[in-house]
């Protein structure tokens, strides 16, 4: 079968997750990745998960510090179709490898550019490494809490390397659709600071409404900190000493939970009657009823219960990325698969990042050895094979989908923020909700739509009625894609099976934006956040060594929920942010497959696979693979070279994994003697000395202010930065970096006004993104419907009837 990118070469300088993962993703949908490696040691290639996103690519060595080894980038860059690097700013530019120099005679060249912090700014020549990022930015302080310390919590799971993988694919893929409408190529841009602000949906407009309607919005010491998880996503602990994830905060999925639990009685208490909304003082008592029952059963009696026909209640057992391979839905869906490697024997990888029926992607083979192919990808540029040029070259759109209509039935999180990620490339999306509007309108007035809901326009429609089908299907008539996170069966009793629209529209790209996905044996199962990272590995890698007690050894309920309410804020609500990036791949993906083939399709994005993504560094299995490295259990780090400290009046966030790096380190530091201590003077010692070194460093960082060792050590180009402790909010609202580099975008928004908002996270050169607020509930239902041709008196007689609805400005 056609493959999204079939024909399509890729030309990649990248080194780390971020640029491997984006191509990686790009060769199982058909590309040629052609990977430039330098003739020294590749670093990265010792990375964790190096062996699984370097697959199906070609490996050639280039010296780009030779005049012969420039040459031979450029005669490659002609040949290809898209340019991707993660060079540190001005690099690119003194190697003559920059976009200006190699679209001069290739004009439809993309050139996608990623970097650490963005293109300019105080931070410019700062590293990307995931923790530094997310350390400096305050995503670390959505794990404060998980410990009894105060400050930020290191996060294993890279998700800021995720954001940015996700980000270059889906703006490298739309650059390639204007492409096949212009014949223009342009440069993309991006930085991992950017696209970790997809992670942080609540706490930068909750800062401001703060600031700005205090009576509304009063003050809250939790702005930017991870707020801990409801009782619906309660952990526990099985009678055989297992770990089962809960995920239940809807209320039908509660009150399905606590008849499951045998706790119905509860409704008769008046403290528990509100349930799943309680008052803060009556959480730990109806928490603590929940641990002690699901301390009478199994984890294999639990799952059965859970887990059958007719049941309603979303759980999951926690588990490691490994044990994940063999999870039955993710083996079902085809999440994973297996890959021959030469001395390794069989590995089992992750599997294509989507499901497409049209254009289906398929892992391309094995990692290759450095320089593997030089030979032969360079005499391709002997044979002088080129790149067709186009004869006409067309306009330009003003934003990227401009003229593309996205329909946006998603509920929650992943579904709509995915939409909103596609909003921010110039789509107009129409956001449908039900009559009284999504459940993610309900918490702090419903503010945080403003970063999920951002960009659309937004209707009620009640889909149970066959009025409201009728205006469905004239939507869907009219639309390009379509998202909807109802589990299967659900579509089609409403009108929007895709069968029944894709009859009405072939032309429809429809996606299904599942927890498990639509056929195999757990697709009738409602899956919510923290499942998804349960069953990943990231909870269990986040919780750190030696956290979780040995299965055979007794606990006390107190003991239990101790280890529950750290299980609580491990496995953190992000899972949801996750899947969205991937649901914004798939619908773009869908799009640039369209205008290739001309062919509509159905695409599939689960949760229990995007998060499996995020996971990449683990998420595979060979003879021989190292285990996965965790943090300490008190969540400062993998070791004293990779690791919060506390410094004078704050923290700061170490990453020195690197030999040269060390020992810039200890010069910059005035500590020559820790480079001549046997204890430390190679990588092998310092591991097994590794707490003796983090004495002496922690002696060291915490004679000072975290802004002095900034300084001290990023000028000795060392990755060292002042841990925010306040939260996200705090660090983009008040940094001058984050202005100079025009991070923040003022918008308006009915009934809250002004406020900034995060710009678009991926940019383009010859085209503009679109940054706008959320819609109130129902907010365009008038103006839509008159679109399709409904006069006013039609409309109003259908709220009347509880057809549509909206709410009054």
């Amino acid at each position: 079968m056609a493959q999204v990118f079939d024909g399509i070469t890729v030309l990649d300088f990248t080194r780390g997750m971020p640029g491997g993962v984006a191509t990686m993703v790009m060769s199982d949908f058909g590309a040629e990745v052609i990977k430039v490696e330098a003739p020294s040691d590749d670093k990265f290639r010792r990375s964790s998960g190096s062996i699984q996103w370097n697959r199906g690519k070609k490996s050639v060595i280039l010296d780009l510090k030779t005049q012969k080894g420039l040459e031979q980038a450029h005669e490659l860059s002609r040949i290809s179709d898209v340019v991707i690097e993660s060079f540190r700013p001005g690099v690119t530019r003194r190697l003559g490898i920059d976009y200006p120099n190699l679209s001069a005679d290739h004009p439809e060249l993309v050139y996608a550019s990623l970097t650490g912090f963005g293109p300019e700014g105080p931070y410019a020549n700062y590293k990307g490494y995931d923790a530094v990022v997310a350390a400096k930015t305050g995503r670390m302080m959505m794990f404060s809490g998980q410990n009894t310390r105060e400050g930020p919590n290191y996060v294993v799971v890279k998700g800021v390397c995720h954001s940015a993988a996700t980000a270059l694919i889906r703006g490298i893929t739309t650059a390639l659709y204007l492409r096949e409408k212009t014949g223009l190529g342009q440069m993309v841009e991006t930085s991992m600071l950017k696209t970790v602000t997809t992670y942080d949906h609540i706490s930068w407009i909750h800062g401001q409404m703060i600031a700005k309607d205090p009576d509304t919005h009063p003050p809250d010491p939790r702005v930017g900190i991870g707020r801990p998880n409801p009782t619906g996503y309660l952990p526990a602990r099985t009678k055989d000493g297992r770990w089962i994830q809960l995920g239940n905060i809807v209320e039908r999925l509660f009150r399905s939970m606590i008849h499951s639990l045998e706790l119905d009685f509860i409704y008769d208490d008046p403290r528990y009657k509100t349930a799943p909304f309680l008052a803060e003082e009556h959480v730990a008592s109806l928490e603590r009823m929940m641990l002690e029952k699901i301390q009478e059963k199994t984890l294999e009696e639990w799952m059965s219960l859970f887990a059958g026909e007719g049941s309603d209640v979303a759980a999951e057992p926690y588990m490691t990325s490994e044990s994940a391979l063999r999870h039955p839905q993710i083996l079902h869906n085809g999440h994973v698969g297996t890959v021959d490697y030469s001395g390794l024997g069989e590995m089992h990888q992750l599997g294509p990042m989507v499901i497409m029926a049209e254009t289906p992607g398929s892992p391309k083979g094995p990692a290759p050895y450095p320089g593997q192919h030089t030979d032969e990808v360079l005499a391709s540029i002997e044979m002088g094979n080129k790149p067709a040029t186009k004869i006409t070259h067309n306009q330009m759109p003003e934003t990227a989908l401009k003229g593309i209509t996205l329909l946006d039935l998603g509920t929650v999180i992943n579904g709509p923020l995915g939409c909103a990620l596609v909003a921010e490339l110039g789509a107009r999306v129409i956001r449908i909700e039900a009559l009284d509007g999504d459940w993610g309108r309900q918490g702090i007035q419903g503010i945080s739509v403003q970063r999920t809901m951002a960009g659309s326009e937004g209707i009620c429609l009640n889909l149970k009625t066959p009025e409201g089908q009728e205006i469905m299907q004239k939507l869907a008539a009219k639309a390009d894609m379509l998202l909807h996170s109802m589990r299967p069966g659900a579509p089609e009793r409403t009108g929007i099976g895709y069968e029944q629209l894709t009859k009405i529209n072939p032309d429809l790209i429809y996606l299904y934006a599942g927890g498990y996905g639509s056929t195999g044996p757990y697709s009738h199962r409602p899956s919510m956040a923290p499942i998804a990272g349960a069953v990943s590995g990231g909870g269990v890698a986040q919780m750190g060594r030696d956290s979780f007690p040995p299965q055979d050894q007794a606990m006390t309920i107190d003991e239990i929920a101790a280890v529950s309410k750290q299980l609580k804020r491990a496995n953190d609500g992000t899972a949801d942010h996750t899947t969205a990036m991937v649901n914004s791949v798939g619908l773009v993906l869908g799009l640039y497959a369209r205008e290739r083939t001309g062919k509509a399709q159905y695409v599939e994005s689960t949760m229990i696979a995007a998060n499996a993504y995020a996971n990449a560094d683990d998420f595979y299995w060979h003879k021989g693979k190292d285990a996965r490295r965790l943090p300490d259990r008190d969540g400062y780090g993998l070791d004293a070279l990779y690791r919060l400290y506390q410094a004078k009046g704050g923290w700061v966030f170490l990453a020195c994994p690197f030999e040269e790096e060390w020992r810039a380190l200890c010069k910059a530091i005035g500590r020559i003697d820790l480079l001549e201590d046997s204890r430390f003077s190679t990588r092998a010692t310092r591991e097994e000395n590794d707490e003796s070194l983090i004495e002496e460093l922690t002696g060291v960082f915490s004679s000072r202010e975290p802004l002095y060792w900034e300084k001290l050590l990023t000028d000795a180009d060392v990755a060292c930065v002042k841990a925010e402790d306040r939260g996200m909010y705090h660090f983009f609202n008040e940094d001058v970096h984050v202005r100079e580099n025009g991070f923040l975008q003022s918008v308006e928004a009915t009934r809250l006004g002004e406020f900034w908002r995060y710009t678009p996270v991926v940019g383009f050169s010859a085209t503009e993104g679109k940054a706008g607020p959320a819609p109130l509930r129902g907010e365009h239902t008038r103006p839509v419907l008159r679109e399709l041709g409904y006069t006013d008196d039609q409309i109003q007689d259908y709220k009347q009837r509880g057809i549509v609805d909206w709410e009054e400005e």
